[in-house]
């Protein structure tokens, strides 16, 4: 299943379900098949997903440290995906939409 974001400020942006949800759990959304954040929301939404993003990306960094010396043992793995990578293109997407005041809402499909 995917989240499409929808918005007359960008184009629409599509993630999976997990991340989707896990977004908009953040931002206090209710788990709803559709949705909307209001333009008056975008803001605190926006302060919210950009906190996330910095203890992610904090946290990140800390475990790159130590990774850095795993991976030059094993350099075949694949590191996954954070959560803070995750959120950048729907941080982008409020952040227009913020200002051009205009709602950004949601379906799952």
């Amino acid at each position: 299943m995917l989240y499409r974001f929808k918005s007359q400020a960008t184009a629409d942006l599509v993630m999976l379900v997990a991340d989707a949800q896990g977004a908009l759990r953040l931002i206090g959304k209710d788990l709803t098949p559709e949705g909307v954040i209001s333009p008056d929301q975008l803001p605190w939404a926006i302060d919210i997903l950009q906190h996330a993003w910095r203890e992610d990306n904090d946290l990140g960094l800390r475990e790159d440290t130590y990774a850095t010396e795993q991976l030059a043992e094993q350099d075949d793995e694949n590191p996954d995906v954070r959560l803070s990578q995750r959120l950048v293109p729907l941080v982008n997407m409020l952040e227009l939409a913020n200002k051009a005041q205009v709602a950004v809402v949601w379906s799952a499909s």
